[in-house]
């Protein structure tokens, strides 16, 4: 290994890469992804002012926030971003960093089932890895708001765990409800996550009878607290045995404390859930069902 000034020599492996990306998320809480390209940029133009050795690059926010999210397999149009956020982050941000490169291993676990590679190769056949950094992100618990399927003006909440165990892939939903007979249920779904383009696909089915249950979400913004996503939009494809398939508006948020499942009319909602109006326009954007 060749180092200059106790700083390794970036050879832009995908370990060196997914070394990189993981060190700006480790960042982020303290300095966010704006900041730092702000930081990156302006380092590199002090360096080529006093190096012919260092040439200086032009970053925004978009260039590097696109850098450190996608997965693995994306690098840059500009091969000297890579190189010179690596040498920043060893001369300004040193712990951020150096305890990744002495511990990541060279490659990194894929996802321990055989649903989620079949059908990244079904959906993304150009694509070389499944996209584990989009798994890491979504990690975590999310409460999860649509129409009920009992009566569509009242409001499921239900709650969702992404990333089970060892498998970043798994995710499991819960949900409560009183059923056409004013009976409590309790439901479950597992699936997996599948994420593709700029997308999740969240390939599930009920516990109780194996009805699948299928969303996709877009829309992903990151969280600033957390460096993962915040929320996502979508619609949600649901086919029980003996009916026609409906479709509904499907959204989450991530939670910051445990999640109630419950079915709430609108007058309810509103006054239980302060993101009341921004849930509710998104779900009123309609349904697709036959009772």
């Amino acid at each position: 290994m060749s180092e200059q000034n106790n700083i390794p020599a970036y050879d832009g492996a995908p370990r060196s890469i997914a070394i990189l990306k993981a060190a700006a998320k480790e960042l982020q809480p303290y300095v966010s992804l704006s900041a730092q390209a702000e930081q990156i940029e302006a380092w590199s133009l002090e360096r080529a002012r006093n190096s012919q050795a260092v040439r200086a690059v032009s970053l925004d926010r978009r260039k590097w926030h696109r850098f450190v999210t996608r997965d693995a397999t994306y690098k840059s149009n500009e091969p000297d971003l890579p190189v010179l956020a690596w040498r920043w982050f060893f001369e300004t941000h040193r712990h951020a960093i150096e305890p990744l490169w002495h511990t990541m291993p060279d490659h990194q676990q894929e996802v321990p089932n055989a649903v989620v590679p079949a059908m990244h190769s079904f959906l993304s056949p150009s694509a070389k890895s499944i996209d584990l950094n989009a798994l890491h992100l979504l990690r975590g618990e999310y409460a999860v708001y649509r129409p009920s399927f009992i009566n569509p003006d009242d409001i499921m909440v239900m709650s969702m765990t992404c990333g089970v165990e060892d498998d970043p892939s798994r995710f499991i939903i819960e949900m409560a409800f009183d059923d056409d007979e004013g009976e409590p249920v309790h439901e479950y779904v597992d699936g997996f996550a599948i994420p593709y383009q700029a997308c999740i696909l969240f390939q599930g089915r009920l516990r109780e009878t194996g009805t699948p249950f299928i969303f996709i979400m877009s829309s992903l913004p990151l969280d600033p607290k957390s460096g993962g996503y915040s929320r996502g939009d979508g619609t949600l494809l649901a086919g029980a045995s003996g009916t026609l398939s409906s479709a509904y508006p499907i959204t989450m948020r991530r939670a910051r404390k445990s999640v109630t499942c419950q079915t709430y009319a609108p007058e309810e909602f509103k006054t239980e859930f302060r993101a009341h109006r921004e849930i509710t326009q998104f779900l009123g954007r309609g349904n697709v069902g036959w009772r």
